[in-house]
């Protein structure tokens, strides 16, 4: 769509998507993307089929993009972060005067195409399991929004976290950072503060941000608080801020998620495959609402969708291994940068500093 455009002044340009439900989270960004139509949380009055809206994709936070839907195709401006409709267009650029695009949606059955409807093509549709039946018989987007039986962390578990979060002043003691560091290309490094339970914003920096090792530990550094530890993936490109960070005389623990874990899950009878695994498990049992640790996770839909499209497996001898990052990057079209920087966020290492007050107060308290 970003190459959409014609040189013909008043030609009209259009996008054609076609597309079926999505089964898994990599395709729920059509709910969102058609969401008058399809979103009944946030359109409880949902938009009537072809009718056109309207949205704008404008800055959100982080560096990231999010629709915003008007009420017609008149320009704006942004003005704390709302639309500002009476303004001078002297005064601005061009490129900041943003015209809304619009859209529409048009479901469909296979009753619908005349090619398929006399093959038997809908004695097999109708054969379909559920959720697919409903999905491809009848186009119910809604119907297909279920989780893999192999899903390592359940959707309905990231969103209570999600929902649960608000914006917190004073935020408390910064108890961990994590921080997950961009392999290059559209990768990015990805900084994650943890205070109790409480997750706040990711922070966020393209590729060409973080070049080198002391670029991403002056990040580190930067947002640390309260003498927090810090964990960061030391595999490939991890390696290098880590020394800097250890000459920097930071609290730093480097996460080689390829090693063996020697841990178990919180039932004591499941083993992990690797580092890798037993982070992610973690991440999985600090969500568990059966627990209710209050954990709390800033709603972001990057973050969601990287939580929950891991898959696991059971392995021999009571051993759960989670799938790959190159196998999640097949899937999902990206890495998981986010998620694996709120993972590391996750470690409890207890502080250096904390460490040397109590062991003065022991030492005083022997003396006297």
């Amino acid at each position: 769509m970003g190459w959409l455009r014609t040189t013909l002044i008043g030609q009209k340009c259009q996008a054609l998507m076609t597309f079926n439900p999505p089964t898994d989270e990599d395709g729920r960004w059509i709910i969102s993307f058609f969401a008058p139509w399809l979103d009944r949380t946030a359109f409880p009055a949902p938009a009537l089929a072809g009718e056109l809206r309207y949205a704008a994709s404008i800055p959100a936070e982080n560096g990231t993009s999010k629709d915003l839907w008007v009420d017609g195709p008149e320009p704006f401006v942004l003005h704390d972060g709302e639309p500002l409709y009476d303004f001078d267009t002297r005064q601005y650029r061009a490129q900041d005067i943003i015209t809304p695009m619009s859209r529409t949606f048009i479901p469909s059955s296979v009753s619908d195409n005349p090619f398929l409807v006399g093959t038997g093509y809908i004695a097999q549709l109708q054969a379909l399991p559920e959720p697919l039946r409903s999905q491809m018989l009848h186009g119910d987007f809604m119907a297909g929004v279920t989780d893999d039986p192999w899903q390592v962390i359940p959707t309905d578990w990231v969103d209570r976290a999600m929902d649960r979060w608000a914006d917190r002043y004073p935020k408390g003691d910064m108890d961990s950072l994590g921080c997950d560091v961009a392999r290059g290309g559209k990768d990015e490094t990805v900084i994650a503060r943890r205070h109790g339970m409480w997750f706040d914003k990711p922070l966020v920096y393209a590729g060409q941000q973080t070049p080198d090792g002391p670029a991403v530990a002056g990040l580190c550094i930067s947002a640390l608080r309260d003498q927090a530890p810090i964990h960061i993936d030391v595999i490939g490109v991890g390696s290098s801020p880590y020394d800097f960070l250890v000459q920097a005389q930071q609290q730093v623990l480097g996460v080689n998620v390829s090693e063996k874990s020697v841990q178990t899950d919180r039932s004591g009878r499941l083993k992990f495959f690797n580092v890798r695994t037993e982070l992610w498990w973690m991440m999985r049992e600090a969500l568990d609402p059966a627990y209710d640790n209050g954990i709390c996770l800033p709603p972001n839909k990057r973050l969601k969708a990287d939580l929950c499209t891991p898959r696991w497996a059971m392995k021999d001898s009571g051993t759960i291994q989670v799938e790959s990052r190159e196998a999640i990057v097949k899937r999902l079209g990206r890495s998981p940068d986010y998620a694996s920087a709120y993972v590391l966020a996750l470690i409890d290492t207890p502080k250096v500093l904390s460490q040397k007050i109590i062991a003065f107060y022991n030492r005083k308290t022997s003396w006297r």
